[in-house]
């Protein structure tokens, strides 16, 4: 399921290389803050790291796949409440089956979330 459009949208992108920073804007009328949690929007870690790999797929300029993940903290709440937008900044570095990725989800010196893991080609025979 793709989120973009659903659960956050690109307000500016900026890829040079291997490289992206993107400024999104978190939709906090997205079904998933019904359940997580009612009255108290929290994004769930998963849709944070699912946002990351639809970065990292722009950055690629190709569908990827997430084959591991070497490191993953959640180090503050991302709530739309209190954080409408957030800078997504992804690195690609090449690997023996794909991409290392590493990637911060950051606002106004705060990290909330950082990234390591390997991504893949989602398309047959990359």
């Amino acid at each position: 399921m793709r989120l973009e459009d659903s659960y956050y949208q690109i307000v500016r992108e900026t890829v040079e290389g291997r490289e992206g920073r993107f400024r999104i804007r978190l939709l906090p009328d997205c079904p998933v803050y019904r359940g997580h949690f009612p009255g108290n929007p929290v994004s769930p870690g998963v849709c944070n790291i699912r946002t990351i790999q639809e970065c990292a797929c722009r950055v690629a300029g190709e569908r990827l796949f997430i084959a591991t993940i070497k490191r993953c903290r959640l180090t503050a709440l991302v709530s739309p409440a209190i954080c409408p937008e957030l800078d997504v900044e992804v690195r690609l570095s090449p690997a023996d089956t794909g991409f290392t990725v590493e990637a911060r989800m950051t606002e106004a010196g705060v990290t909330y979330v950082e990234y390591t893991g390997e991504m893949r080609s989602a398309v047959e025979g990359r």
